[in-house]
Formats: C-alpha cells, sequence, structure tokens
C-alpha cells in the first residue's frame, strides 16, 4: 500500500484575481494577469475554473489549485519571449465518491502554559532559604528532567511582607537570561507563564518542530537540617493551580511544520546537506490560518501484481483568516465552489464555514 500523502495549499490575505471567473481555462489563470501569489481555486475534471453551485453531476473530479512564487519565461524557436506564466501547484484529483470527511477548523490562537501559587498565611522566617524549582517535561531528548531552581534567603524584610515568594524569587527568575518561564507577582501570588520556545518560534526555517513550554512548579523550603520540604512556616494555602499550554489552531508554527512535513513528497529528500536546498517556504511568519480539510481516497494499480488498492490522501487548504475582508475573502470564494459539490457527494456533506 502508498504511504499516505497530505498536500497543503496555503493562501494569502488577498482577494480574486478578475481573470478567474468560472470556466477560465489553465493558460489564463496562469497568466501573468491571472492568479497572484498565493490565490487559490477549485478546478473541474478538466482543470477548469469550477462554476459556483456545480455539483458532482457535473464534474465527478476537482483539484484545488493554488498559485506559486514563481514565474516562467516562455520563448518560441525564434527566441522570442512570447509569454510570462506562473506556475501553479495542484492537490491530488478529489473524487466525489471517495470523500469521507470534509470539515473546517477557525484560527485559535495559542497559549502558553501558566502555573499561579498563591501563598496565603505564609510566615516566611529571616534567614531561611526559600526556593522555586520548575521542572520541564517538554524536553523529551533527556533521560532525566530537565530543572532550573531560584532561591533566595529572606531578609527582615522579607519575613514581614511576604516578598521572599511574591517579589525576590520572581525578580530572580525574570532576571535570568536562561530562564523558560517568566514571573509576575503581587501580594500573596506568583505566577509562572511559559516562554515561547527560540529554536522553533523564530522564523520559517526554524529546524526544530513547533512545541511549548510543559512545566511542574514547586515551592519549597530549607529546614535546620539542611533539607528541602514543602513550605511550613504557618501557611494556610500553598496550592498551585495551572493551565494549558494550548497550542491552536492555525498557527504559522503549525501550518510550517505541515508545509515542511510535505516536502519529501515533492521531492526534498536530501536533509543531509546544509544548508538544505529547498523551496521558498509559503507559510507567512505571524499570519493566522483558517483551515479546510478534505479527508479522501485514491484507487491505484498496485506494483506488487495484487491488482488495484486503495491508499488515504488528505488535502489541507490555509488560508489567513478573514483574508482581504469579510466583504471579498478566499475562504468565501473557495467555499461557494466547494460547499454545494460536497453536499451533491456520495457523502452529502454539511455546508462549513471558516
Amino acid at each position: 500500500m502508498l504511504k499516505r500523502t497530505d498536500k497543503l495549499l496555503i493562501g494569502k490575505d488577498i482577494s480574486r484575481d478578475a481573470q478567474v471567473v468560472a470556466e477560465a481555462t489553465l493558460a489564463t489563470i496562469s497568466a501573468s494577469t491571472g492568479m497572484a501569489e498565493g490565490e487559490l481555486v477549485v478546478l473541474d475534471k478538466f482543470k477548469l475554473v469550477l462554476t459556483a453551485g456545480d455539483t458532482i453531476a457535473d464534474t465527478d473530479t476537482i483539484f484545488i489549485c493554488q498559485g506559486s512564487g514563481e514565474t516562467f519565461d516562455y520563448t518560441n524557436e525564434a527566441g522570442t519571449l512570447t509569454a510570462t506564466n506562473r506556475k501553479l501547484l495542484f492537490s491530488d484529483a478529489i473524487e466525489g465518491a471517495k470523500v469521507r470527511k470534509f470539515l473546517a477548523r477557525s484560527y485559535t490562537a495559542k497559549a502558553e502554559e501558566v502555573s499561579t501559587l498563591t501563598v496565603t498565611g505564609l510566615t516566611a522566617v529571616a534567614g531561611t532559604e526559600y526556593l522555586i524549582r520548575v521542572i520541564y517535561k517538554d524536553i523529551k531528548e533527556r533521560p532525566a528532567p530537565f530543572t532550573q531552581t531560584y532561591r533566595v534567603i529572606a531578609s527582615a524584610a522579607d519575613a514581614a511582607s511576604l516578598d521572599v515568594f511574591t517579589d525576590s524569587i520572581a525578580a530572580k527568575i525574570n532576571a535570568h537570561s536562561g530562564r523558560r518561564v517568566n514571573a509576575t507577582e503581587s501580594a500573596t501570588t506568583v505566577v509562572l507563564t511559559g516562554r515561547p520556545i527560540p529554536e522553533c518560534t523564530s522564523g520559517v526555517t526554524d529546524i526544530d518542530k513547533f512545541v511549548m513550554v510543559e512545566f511542574d512548579a514547586y515551592a519549597l523550603e530549607v529546614n535546620s537540617d539542611g533539607v528541602q520540604i514543602a513550605l511550613d512556616s504557618g501557611i494556610t494555602t500553598n496550592a498551585w493551580v495551572t493551565t494549558g499550554p494550548t497550542y491552536g489552531s492555525g498557527t504559522w508554527e503549525k501550518i510550517r511544520d505541515l508545509e515542511k512535513a510535505q516536502l519529501g513528497h515533492i521531492g526534498l529528500s536530501n536533509k543531509t546537506q546544509f544548508p538544505v536546498i529547498a523551496p521558498d517556504m509559503d507559510v507567512v511568519k505571524d499570519e493566522t490560518y483558517d483551515l479546510i480539510i478534505i479527508e479522501h481516497d485514491k484507487t491505484y494499480l498496485a506494483p506488487n501484481n495484487q491488482g488495484v488498492e486503495v491508499t488515504s490522501l488528505s488535502t489541507v487548504v490555509a488560508i489567513p483568516d478573514n483574508a482581504a475582508g469579510p466583504a471579498s475573502n478566499q475562504a468565501g470564494d473557495i467555499l461557494a465552489q466547494l460547499n454545494p459539490w460536497m453536499a451533491s457527494c456520495p457523502g452529502a456533506f454539511a455546508n462549513i464555514t471558516v
């Protein structure tokens, strides 16, 4: 069986070009006056622009097309330039009878993990060492947990005002250049918030896959025997409340990782060369995307003499949310073509919105 293949098509925040109309040909939409870079359109089985409202009775197969950032010149035998065209990218053929899922995912923001310590009732003792230890759970490569520990010895002022945790340790955390959390504080709380990991959130050419900081935090004190113990000293509340992290949907980091994962399907297999020779990425840093996802099957003649087999395919369309404004946007144009066609398929898929 063939491996599962995903195709990702990425749009830009633009309106549809005036030349991209129903039944327009590839020659028209690939011309310099046709599709723009990042423009998306649905095509019928003859690769003509699908008329909004067409059903499976009009075309049993569709393609989704993206205008790339590459152009090429065509010259005749005399060496005369006759045309400049844009390279077009196509999804795999989407056969209506073999569509299994048709769904949308609107953009949702990511959120870093937040852990809040409340230290109501703490009676700090001057000269006692207090600490916050952060144990990170997202570094899977380490055989043992990676930790960072922040320590202060309470002064008389700390003992009187609880600032041993809510000021002194928070300041020490934020002064650490290699910290993986930020600290904020109030009279009786310390709030730790995960920091973006620079190795995977700096740009579209980052090598590492997107992950977020995940951690457990502990507030401790050192007793007279030099042993680290849970906070004592008459404390009535010593509770950590943790939320997140939330990876969100349609963030530029996740779309970048999807795009990188499919590069092998278009021939980028040598990643040992440095720098890696690769096409320009279509994802835009800091952009936010809505997703249209089509899960479908494809029949093919197996090379093992076992006849016709079936493999699963996935077509993902990423469009900047509210691209080009609510009055004219790529998502609306695409769904005006896709919704009626999908509704007419054997799966009778409900209309989707993003």
